[in-house]
């Protein structure tokens, strides 16, 4: 499994409901695509209007497929996901987590 994970600040705290729907409309659409197991947005504990948004993949690969269908591509989702404004005309990304190098798991 690859997991995309960043951590974004908005500029404005009264765009967090505006922000949160537009992740979630946004993640509809990249849920059609090959690969895409699932998001999910946790706010962050103790810091106004900071959130980790998290994109779940089979693969790097996978999620490479997606990006380069939707910064080339001519199709209908490709199509859909480049109309939603980037999440950082929401605020600052601060971060991107890179590849998992460990995982404990129960047994």
């Amino acid at each position: 499994m690859y997991r995309y994970i960043w951590k974004i600040k908005l500029n404005n705290p009264s765009d967090e409901q505006r922000f949160i729907k537009h992740w979630k409309e946004s993640s509809k659409i990249l849920q059609t695509f090959p690969g895409a197991l699932g998001t999910h947005l946790h706010k962050v504990r103790d810091e106004e209007s900071s959130f980790y948004a998290v994109a779940e993949w089979e693969s790097q690969k996978a999620r490479d497929s997606m990006t380069e269908e939707v910064n080339n591509g001519n199709t209908k989702r490709a199509i859909a996901w480049r109309k939603f404004p980037k999440n950082d005309s929401f605020g600052q990304i601060i971060s991107f987590a890179g590849p998992e190098i460990e995982a404990v798991l129960p047994n």
